[in-house]
């Protein structure tokens, strides 16, 4: 049994007044909203794209794969736009999935 002593220490995992600042994204970090298509081809590889933002596509083993290389691409293109002052092109409304795709939405912190 644990003493009310130990569940206040806030250096304790499992104490409910520790410090969770470290998991806290500052407000002053921009969060885009990547939506991703993604599907599986005949060979059993797995495509992926990009539906707001033009010109990303992949192709991996598995959708983990696909997701893993696609994000950073998305990350750094938008960076890269941000950090010249040039506007995000993106496309409005999303393009829309082909029948075989599933849709992911994925929220991304540059």
């Amino acid at each position: 049994m644990t003493s009310d002593k130990q569940a206040d220490n806030p250096e304790r995992e499992d104490s409910p007044n520790r410090d969770l600042s470290h998991h806290v994204v500052p407000a002053d970090v921009p969060v885009f909203n990547c939506l991703v298509y993604v599907a599986t081809g005949p060979d059993g590889t797995v495509q992926a794209r990009v539906g707001n933002l033009a010109g990303l596509q992949v192709e991996a083993a598995n959708e983990r794969e696909a997701l893993a290389k696609i994000i950073p691409a998305f990350k750094q293109q938008v960076g890269e736009l941000m950090q010249n002052g040039t506007p995000i092109p993106w496309i409005e409304p999303p393009l829309d999935p082909e029948p075989a795709e599933q849709t992911r939405f994925i929220p991304v912190h540059l």
